[in-house]
């Protein structure tokens, strides 16, 4: 059976249908029992028929306490050939007993009260037929010896009417037990058929499952695909929204600064070409162009350097980060900024030196604008093979969950570009933060970028 797990199954079934339908033989051996020593009291020998009733009371009583102790539901597929033995015994000593009624209780001069016991006794094994046909041992070993003993009693006193008894009683065991056969093939199929529809069954809830689980897991990378699609529309309006945004700004600062200042150094100029005509030169006129001129060079290094400071081409990103650390400090000298960096320039692709600069910018004005900090942590390092930068403040804070939940996260441009131009470039962005105890934001990039 370990070789076949499903006969096991199988098995453990039939066994169980047996110890399911024993009661009822158990019942009706009580009852056929006193019925036979009230029918037989006046004609057997009181002592036989105590000590035969007796003996099938004890043997009832012991398979009843049997039946109790395994019960049904509670045996397993270990106790199922332990239980199939016992129970083969229980049977084949209760048929005993009631073969000894053809043995010692038979009335030889009373054909009435041997009609009641060939009927009693051909009843037991019809009964028997569908109770113990689950285990076909039982069966058998209940049958062949409560019937041989009484076709044997027939055949021996002779006589036609005897001798056809007893044929008849020989013809009914093996009808008897064909029928317990078929009762037990048919109750072996009907288990075979519900294992295999209750296998069918889990299969199938198997494969639902997992269609269901494959069918979630759709619908959220089709909702993640839909949120990424979104973010990214989003971002592009974002992007050509701040683009003629920026192109506004320079155009206005063109306009109001260089603008003015050149028109300043024309009219400074026109008048100087003027004296000159009327040969009164002045050289103030001069000077002032000069200082005009001066200061537009200076409003055209810094509207560069607004855009792409040139530190960052001639001296590389760490000495950008602390430019960028030392002008917000100036612009703000309440804030302590606190610098670790531990890497080197050639340490650091050259595409991912302006991502860093403009999480970095994006940090700084995020903490000047929102956090209200008073300390400041600037960190870029490798460790091992992992390029790391971080931004720290000791600010006001913010709930994380309320930000991703909220509209501002989707169109905002902050933290949205901090994410995506980490990730663009291959990195991995994460952010804490926690109302009252301050922010930060940290970007990483392997080797692969």
């Amino acid at each position: 059976m370990e070789d076949h797990p499903e006969l096991g199954r199988t098995h453990l079934e039939l066994v169980r249908q047996a110890l399911k339908l024993a009661p009822a033989g158990v019942l009706a051996t009580l009852v056929n029992a006193s019925v036979l020593v009230a029918v037989l009291w006046q004609s057997i020998s009181h002592w036989s028929l105590i000590i035969w009733f007796s003996i099938t009371l004890c043997l009832t009583l012991q398979r009843t306490i049997f039946l109790l102790k395994f019960r049904p539901a509670s045996i397993s597929a270990d106790q199922s050939a332990h239980v199939d033995r016992w129970f083969i015994a229980g049977t084949g000593l209760s048929g005993i007993t009631w073969g000894c009624v053809a043995i010692f209780l038979f009335p030889v001069n009373s054909p009435t009260h041997q009609i009641l016991i060939v009927f009693v006794l051909c009843g037991m094994v019809a009964g028997a037929a569908e109770t113990f046909a689950p285990i076909l041992p039982a069966f058998t070993a209940f049958a062949l010896t409560a019937l041989t003993p009484l076709a044997i009693r027939f055949l021996t006193i002779g006589g036609p009417v005897y001798i056809a008894m007893g044929c008849m009683t020989i013809f009914y065991i093996g009808l008897t037990s064909f029928i317990a056969i078929r009762i037990n093939t048919v109750n072996r199929r009907l288990i075979e058929m519900k294992e295999h529809f209750a296998q069918t069954a889990d299969e199938r809830a198997i494969i639902n499952a997992r269609l269901q689980e494959e069918i979630a897991e759709r619908g959220r990378m089709e909702d993640s695909l839909r949120d990424s699609e979104e973010q990214l529309r989003l971002l592009s309006s974002r992007l050509l929204s701040t683009q003629e945004d920026e192109r506004k700004r320079i155009a206005g600062e063109l306009h109001d600064s260089i603008g003015a200042s050149l028109s300043a150094a024309k009219f400074s100029m026109e008048n100087v070409i003027a004296q000159m005509q009327k040969g009164t030169p002045d050289p103030e006129p001069v000077n002032y162009s000069i200082r005009v001129i001066r200061m537009a060079i200076d409003e055209v290094r810094r509207i560069v350097m607004d855009l792409r400071p040139s530190i960052l081409d001639d001296h590389g990103i760490i000495a950008t980060i602390n430019w960028l650390c030392d002008q917000f400090q100036k612009l703000h000298s309440h804030v302590f900024i606190e610098r670790q960096i531990d890497i080197g320039e050639d340490e650091i692709p050259e595409h991912l030196k302006i991502t860093i600069l403009r999480i970095a910018q994006e940090a700084f004005h995020n903490i000047s604008k929102y956090s209200g900090a008073e300390r400041v942590k600037v960190l870029l390092i490798k460790v091992q093979d992992t390029i790391r930068l971080s931004i720290e403040d000791n600010g006001l804070g913010f709930d994380l969950q309320s930000i991703y939940a909220s509209k501002q996260y989707r169109t905002g441009f902050g933290l949205m570009s901090m994410k995506e131009r980490t990730e663009l470039s291959g990195g991995s962005f994460v952010i804490h933060s926690e109302i009252g105890k301050g922010t930060l934001v940290e970007s990483t990039w392997t080797p692969a970028c």
